[in-house]
């Protein structure tokens, strides 16, 4: 079975097609700058890198690229755009009513979009994704996948905020978590990787430009760092993480922002940039710390320390740990920021093998703790790509009216 993958962002389209019999990706890509000057496309096939620019105005036209690439000669892995059984959507949010991988038809279409208030930065753009793709593939199934469906299992307790309750019975305000596909990924290849130890008990750290710590239980979701949005929990690239709501309050009072400003600044000012002055990427504000620049060195331990809380805070509602998991492009590759996030944990019987952490830094699955740790520390890539395409191909062949044969 082949499948293609589609996220839709608001100025961009990633994209891949995988053959899932063989879990192999035949070609990875994405379109920037959609709408904007210069416009892009940058694709992965086989063994090369492919970058050109194009002209993109809309999203329409950017999943007709795609489309028309992939039906091309240049996709050589593709005999055409017919070898593709099914397209597969990541959808951002899916509230408390879509909690599992789903077939989209027109109803479904319809609480993605009454879900769009919960993620206004989201879930619109991977809504006209979707529709664009079902009018032009009107003869192949999609699916959605929604980030916040692996935090179904967190209980009542941890996802209800102390607000008035209307606001739950109303609106649906309540902590709902992301970075699902990302989490249920690398847990599943923490099973492989950890195969003769005992990890019921484990922390996912998902550390990139968007950041978030899940603590889980046997293979489920107990409790999360993100909340109704992303913007809740870790210190990010260019969000805040968390905040005392007084702070909110007195940037609308004192300083005279209106609501769509604080959204702004709370969004995209702060985090890393905000407390850097202008840099985000964690191996610029690295590089800097080393040269001596102090906002960067206090940007860098505000995030480790963060990071430092929820695991201490995790590791008491799991009832101990098994395991750490550090994934995404910080926890994949800086090895610097894993070392100190784990030499603030020896409490908790944290123990580091510093030559195998700092030779973790090629994007490939390694062990970086010692035979002496209590705890495993595994590094693990993720891969959205790959497990929404596993999880929609199993969706399809539990689904009769859509079973299809391998090729």
């Amino acid at each position: 079975m082949i499948i293609l993958t589609m996220n839709t962002g608001s100025s961009s389209v990633k994209f891949s097609v995988c053959k899932i019999d063989e879990r192999k990706m035949l070609i990875k890509g994405q379109i920037e700058k959609i709408g904007i000057e210069n416009s892009f496309i940058h694709f992965k096939k086989e063994f090369e890198e492919v970058k050109r620019k194009i002209e993109c105005k809309n999203h329409t036209k950017a999943v007709k690229y795609i489309l028309n690439l992939l039906n091309s000669p240049e996709i050589k892995a593709l005999s055409s755009i017919n070898d593709i059984n099914a397209v597969v959507h990541r959808v951002v949010h899916g509230g408390e009513k879509l909690v599992a991988d789903t077939i989209i038809t027109n109803e479904i279409e319809k609480i993605i979009e009454e879900l769009c208030p919960l993620a206004p930065l989201h879930n619109p753009s991977n809504l006209e994704g979707i529709r664009i793709c079902r009018q032009l593939l009107p003869e192949i199934p999609h699916i959605a996948v929604f980030d916040t469906a692996y935090h179904k299992t967190i209980p009542e307790y941890a996802y209800h905020y102390a607000i008035p309750s209307k606001w739950y019975l109303e609106r649906k305000f309540r902590r709902y978590g992301f970075h699902g596909t990302s989490v249920e990924y690398v847990v599943d290849r923490a099973k492989t990787i950890l195969k003769n130890h005992n990890i019921n008990n484990l922390i996912v750290l998902h550390l990139g430009n968007g950041a978030s710590v899940t603590a889980v239980r046997d293979g489920k979701s107990i409790d999360t760092s993100m909340g109704m949005t992303p913007l809740e929990g870790l210190i990010m690239g260019t969000r805040s993480g968390d905040i005392d709501p007084g702070v909110v309050i007195a940037m609308q009072r004192n300083e005279g922002l209106s609501i769509d400003q604080v959204d702004e600044v709370l969004n995209k000012d702060s985090g890393l940039f905000g407390v850097t002055n202008g840099f985000r990427d964690m191996r610029d504000i690295e590089k800097r710390a080393e040269e001596g620049d102090k906002s960067a060195q206090l940007a860098i331990q505000m995030s480790v320390y963060r990071v430092q809380k929820y695991i201490g805070a995790y590791f008491t509602i799991l009832g101990g740990l098994d395991a750490i998991i550090f994934t995404g492009g910080i926890g994949e590759r800086s090895y610097k920021f894993r070392q100190m996030v784990l030499e603030g944990l020896i409490a908790l019987g944290v123990d580091i093998n510093l030559k195998q952490n700092e030779s973790a830094i090629h994007g490939e699955e390694a062990i970086i703790s010692s035979s002496e740790s209590k705890v495993q520390v595994i590094v693990v890539p993720t891969n959205e790509e790959l497990m929404m395409a596993i999880k929609a191909s199993q969706k399809i062949q539990s689904t009769k009216e859509y079973q299809v044969k391998p090729n």
